[in-house]
């Protein structure tokens, strides 16, 4: 049950993630994220009533429609809308319809860390996080890819379900619903100042990270195979992602990082070799700037 938390006069309803979790008709490999289709039979929120969560959510009305309010601000959501809900917000639900049907998508901070974002400081989730709430509506091409990775990251939790690559797939799919929703507002808000030029640039820009980050970690690289400076990539990639070509490196690379870290066949220097890093002492640096532990606090912590 929601556990009841007092507010000056109010009680709060506090939903924890462990009860989203029960909700789950299988065995989950990761326990920090899940996504279930809702509707009227198992919406566990009662109208009227202040809630507040641990986790942060994520959710597509495929079917009817809902209200709520947040800080005092009415928002009504129906079919093909979009919801980002940051953490610990206080909500009531004012009305959910009968035929009500959408698609979620619940996680904790910890999932956030390990999908390689830093909620503190990570600029995507401040900015989603700024806001109470988030809302997309008729955006039907949008609206469709959510809806594919969802269903994607659903099954790749399932352990029933065979896949090495898990794990990679499992972040994978979570990284582009993110910088997805991001991408959209970041659009809607800087609508005149990003360049159709610029915007391909950036995309070439990802693209090649995605194919070179293990063997090439300098911005010279990159900028050299788009035929630009490196100041012009830098100035470009900090306009369109807010933040720097060097940054987007290492976080792909911090990612890779933790997954190469799980693999116990494989201790720290073969990872620093992986990753191309001059000697396991700089890639030990590199790994504890990134994730606030060592290389080997971080396999003790994951794999044992």
């Amino acid at each position: 049950m929601a556990k009841k938390s007092s507010k000056g006069s109010d009680f709060v309803s506090q939903l924890t993630f462990q009860e989203v979790l029960q909700q789950v008709d299988f065995d989950v490999r990761i326990k920090e994220f899940v996504v279930l289709e809702i509707d009227i039979t198992n919406y566990i929120i009662k109208p009227n009533i202040p809630y507040r969560s641990d986790y942060f959510c994520i959710f597509l009305v495929q079917r009817g429609s809902v209200s709520f309010r947040l800080d005092d601000k009415s928002y009504e959501v129906s079919k093909g809308g979009i919801v980002f809900c940051p953490i610990s917000e206080t909500f009531w639900v004012d009305k959910i319809a009968d035929d009500y049907n959408a698609k979620y998508m619940f996680f904790s901070v910890d999932f956030i860390s390990q999908a390689g974002f830093n909620y503190k400081s990570n600029n995507v989730l401040k900015s989603l996080s700024a806001d109470p709430t988030h809302i997309i509506r008729e955006e039907p091409d949008l609206y469709r890819r959510l809806h594919f990775h969802l269903d994607e990251l659903r099954v790749l939790n399932n352990k029933e379900k065979d896949n090495y690559y898990f794990n990679e797939m499992i972040w994978h799919h979570f990284s582009l619903v993110i910088y997805e929703i991001d991408n959209y507002f970041k659009k809607i808000e800087r609508p005149h100042l990003v360049t159709h030029r610029e915007d391909e640039l950036t995309t070439s820009f990802f693209k090649l990270v995605q194919e070179y980050f293990k063997d090439e970690h300098n911005v010279q690289f990159y900028a050299d195979k788009l035929f630009i400076s490196r100041k012009y990539l830098t100035k470009v990639i900090n306009k369109t992602m807010f933040k720097s070509p060097r940054d987007i490196i290492h976080q792909v690379l911090a990612i890779e990082a933790r997954l190469l870290l799980r693999n116990a066949s494989l201790n720290v220097n073969d990872v620093a070799m992986q990753l191309r890093f001059s000697d396991q002492a700089s890639f030990s640096k590199f790994f504890k700037k990134h994730t606030g532990r060592s290389p080997l606090e971080y396999r003790k912590d994951d794999l044992y």
